[in-house]
Parts: C-alpha cells; sequence; structure tokens
C-alpha cells in the first residue's frame, strides 16, 4: 500500500490537488505495478511563514 505525503508552501487548486493525485497514481501503476486503489495520498499546504530555507522565512 503506497503512501505519499507532499508538503508545500502555499497552497493548491482542488483541480491542481485531483491532477497531482492522478499523476502519482498513473506512474505508481506504470512503474511499481501498484493499484491506484491502494494509493494513499495527503498533501499538507503549509503557509510560507511556517517554513524556511535556511535563515529566510518562505512568507
Amino acid at each position: 500500500m503506497p503512501y505519499i505525503n507532499l508538503k508545500l508552501v502555499g497552497s493548491l487548486t482542488k483541480d491542481q490537488k485531483e491532477e497531482i493525485a492522478k499523476q502519482f497514481s498513473e506512474t505508481l501503476q506504470k512503474v511499481a505495478n501498484k493499484d491506484p486503489e491502494h494509493l494513499y495520498l495527503v498533501i499538507d499546504e503549509v503557509p510560507g511563514e511556517n517554513w524556511a530555507k535556511g535563515d529566510k522565512l518562505f512568507g
């Protein structure tokens, strides 16, 4: 059972999230022969003020 946790700064639209889920599912099916019905994908949208690269916050 594949589990993917995608973290990103900012937010996505519902359409973008659906396309990401579709692409991850298709890739796992093609490359790893995993049934998309068993894929779990969690998208964590993190405000820029809560994420930094080095000493610089993204927001």
